[in-house]
C-alpha cells in the first residue's frame, strides 16, 4: 500500500488510532498491515506522517501515530463531469482526487441516463470509498469537495459563478469540434481553470451553446473518441504541463 488513510473519529487522540470492525479489515487483510510495521499515514482532512503499528487482527487495529505533515496543496482546476455509468463515476472520482482537483461537480446532462442519478456510486459512502482509496494512492489527506447537480440549468445560472478562484479563470468544455488545448487557448500566466467534460454520449448541442455563453471555449482531443475517464485524464495533463511555471 502506498498509505492508509485514518478517518478523524478512528483518533483516540492525537497520537494513536484505533480501526474497528470492518475498517480493521480493510486494514488487516487489504493492506496487510501487521504489528511492529511503520506505515504512511494521514488523517482525513488533517495531517499526514508515520504509523507505528501496535496491534493488527481482522477485528481490531491500533496504531501509533506521528504525523506533522500538511496535505497537498490543490491545483487550481475545477471540474464539471457529466453524470455517467457508475463505473466511469467511481474512476472519474478517483482521478480528480488523485489529481488534487480543486472540487469536482457531477451534472445530469440531456444525453445522460437519468437512472445514473439513482446509482448508489454517487451516494455519500461511495463517494467517499472512492476518495479514501485515491488519497491512499497518492498519500493525501485533502477531501475533495464533490457536489451532485440535478440540473443543468440550474448549475450553470446560480452555482457555476461560484466556481471561481482568484483572477479570472479560463474556462473550457471538451467537445470534438473544438481546438487542441495548447499555448493558443491557454496564454500564460491563468491562475485558475474550469473544465467541463460530458458523459459518455457528449453534451448536447444546447448545453454546448449555455456553456460557451457563460465564457466557456471548445477544446478538442483529437480525432479519437474517447471514454470520459481518458479524456479527463488527458485533460488534466495537459492543463498541468501548460500551467508550469516557464
Amino acid at each position: 500500500m502506498n498509505s492508509l488513510i485514518i478517518l478523524p473519529g478512528e483518533c483516540v487522540d492525537g497520537t494513536c488510532a484505533v480501526l474497528s470492525d470492518q475498517r480493521a479489515a480493510y486494514a488487516h487483510g487489504t493492506h496487510g498491515v501487521r504489528a511492529g510495521q511503520v506505515v504512511k499515514v494521514g488523517v482525513l482532512g488533517g495531517l499526514r506522517g508515520e504509523g507505528r503499528v501496535l496491534e493488527s487482527s481482522p477485528r481490531r487495529v491500533m496504531i501509533e501515530l506521528n504525523v506533522s505533515h500538511p496535505c497537498l496543496s490543490p491545483r487550481p482546476i475545477d471540474l464539471i463531469v457529466g453524470v455517467s455509468r457508475p463505473q466511469t463515476i467511481k474512476k472519474v472520482v478517483q482521478a480528480a482526487v488523485m489529481f488534487g482537483a480543486r472540487s469536482l461537480h457531477f451534472v445530469r446532462s440531456e444525453r445522460g441516463d437519468k437512472s445514473y442519478l439513482q446509482s448508489t456510486a454517487l451516494s455519500e459512502e461511495s463517494l467517499q470509498e472512492e476518495t479514501l482509496k485515491a488519497l491512499e494512492q497518492v498519500w493525501d489527506t485533502r477531501v475533495v469537495p464533490i457536489v451532485v447537480h440535478r440540473s443543468f440549468e440550474y448549475f450553470c445560472a446560480n452555482k457555476l459563478p461560484l466556481l471561481g478562484g482568484e483572477g479570472a479563470p479560463l474556462k473550457l468544455i471538451a467537445h470534438p469540434t473544438g481546438e487542441v488545448l495548447g499555448s493558443a487557448v491557454m496564454p500564460a500566466g491563468i491562475p485558475h481553470v474550469i473544465v467541463a467534460i460530458g458523459p459518455e454520449r457528449g453534451w448536447s448541442d444546447a448545453e454546448v451553446d449555455r456553456l460557451q455563453l457563460e465564457g466557456f471555449s471548445a477544446v478538442g482531443l483529437g480525432e479519437r473518441v474517447v471514454r470520459v475517464e481518458l479524456a479527463l485524464t488527458f485533460l488534466l495533463g495537459q492543463l498541468d504541463l501548460l500551467m508550469r511555471p516557464s
